[in-house]
């Protein structure tokens, strides 16, 4: 009773803390404003003029990288009455199907943990910076998170259930297709999952099933980005290079040491034994250091509005330069390499990630909080084999969205 209590207790001062993001209108991220702001001229125009607001999207004064579904949605609200500045308002119900999503895989994932605890991690996402952010200034990809994690609900499920894998994998595909038509970026995720039910159906019926209604689902996707000269791809920030545009290194360092930020919660006293032993016999990880020094050779990610995360803002800021995201990144290498998470499937997963971020800016907001998801529910290798260890991750990881969510505060306020 106690603990349920203790959960009720918490529910409340965090959903309450989102109540007051309102009130002073948080942006933690420092640009969800700005965002909402240039993107709500979308609403109005497909409200007012849809067929040839559809059809010019993406393109002139109409440029965007987003998909237009978000916009369409919102503007049939706005349509109905509901004034632009009141919508954001409608936009908390993501908060509870964002809680209870999370819930639910995490009960699937950690079948002996008590449900207790199961809720309380569930609310951690109530202090992402990007929650909060996007839940006060609308914008799509708070949607494809929750599309996302309907889509690995029915993964795990499809892992965990003898009997209806075929279902499952189908309700995989369609959610992560609705995931994909709110942003386009999910859309690469398909080649983990089809990589999955691959393994598991060969070439068979089943499998044929699968691709086929991948096919369907993304053909007017695909027909329509294709008039529309992919758009999204050519949309940046700012005129850049093209050794910078296409330097996949740049991509490497920087979402492996967001990778590193949202693993530090799992790491243990094994885990950083074996890093210190690995420090001492440095030398015999040639093959690692090779890549490493290579990375670090060809890294020229611009400065400026391009994002970078935040052990890269962290270098800029102390040492006005690369220094702490360069070691960020060789002790990832290293632990990952000791934790044993270097192996195909998790390569495979880091490849979509890359392919999921394919602009040349890297904001943290499009990483948080999907990569606590795909490491507690897609990573494999990662052991959280009792109660105690799984109270002591969730304490960490509270522990470090706080710290996380305090460093946004101060950025915005004071910088």
């Amino acid at each position: 009773m106690d603990k349920s209590r203790n959960i009720f207790i918490l529910a409340t001062i965090l959903f309450l803390s989102i109540l007051f993001s309102y009130i002073i209108l948080e942006d933690t991220l420092g640009g969800s404003k700005q965002d909402f702001i240039f993107h709500e001229k979308f609403v109005i125009l497909f409200a007012e003029d849809f067929k040839n607001t559809f059809r010019d999207y993406g393109k002139g004064e109409l440029f965007a990288r987003n998909s237009p579904i978000f916009y369409i949605v919102l503007s049939f609200i706005y349509k109905s009455g509901v004034e632009l500045d009141k919508i954001k308002y409608l936009n908390i119900i993501s908060i509870p199907l964002l809680i209870y999503l999370f819930y639910s895989c995490l009960k699937i994932q950690f079948k002996s943990i008590n449900k207790n605890l199961l809720i309380f991690l569930s609310f951690i996402v109530l202090l992402s910076p990007t929650v909060r952010s996007l839940v006060v200034w609308p914008y799509p990809i708070l949607y494809g998170f929750i599309f996302f994690l309907f889509s690995i609900k029915f993964y795990l499920k499809f892992e965990n259930e003898k009997k209806t894998k075929l279902k499952n994998a189908l309700k995989n595909t369609f959610y992560l297709a609705l995931a994909s038509y709110v942003t386009p970026n999910f859309s690469v995720f398909v080649i983990f999952f089809l990589y999955k039910f691959f393994l598991k159906f060969n070439i068979s019926k089943n499998f044929f099933y699968i691709v086929i209604l991948n096919c369907l689902l993304a053909t007017p996707a695909f027909i329509y980005y294709f008039i529309n000269d992919f758009y999204f791809f050519e949309v940046t920030v700012r005129e850049i290079d093209l050794n910078v545009k296409l330097n996949f290194f740049n991509k490497i360092v920087i979402i492996l040491s967001l990778i590193f930020f949202y693993y530090i919660p799992l790491l243990n006293r094994e885990i950083i034994r074996k890093l210190l032993n690995s420090l001492k016999e440095i030398n015999k990880h040639y093959v690692l250091i090779l890549f490493f020094l290579i990375s670090v050779y060809f890294f020229n990610f611009p400065s400026g509005n391009f994002g970078g995360g935040i052990f890269y803002h962290l270098s800029q800021f102390i040492f006005e330069n690369n220094i702490i995201i360069f070691v960020v990144f060789f002790l990832a290498i290293l632990i990952f390499k000791e934790a044993k998470l270097i192996n195909f499937n998790n390569l495979l997963i880091f490849f979509c990630l890359i392919l999921y971020n394919l602009q040349v800016s890297i904001y943290h907001k499009y990483f948080d909080p999907l990569l606590l998801f795909i490491i507690l529910f897609l990573i494999s290798n990662n052991k959280i084999i009792n109660k105690k260890v799984f109270i002591e991750i969730t304490k960490k990881y509270y522990f470090l969205y706080i710290i996380f969510l305090g460093l946004s505060f101060y950025k915005v306020i004071f910088l």
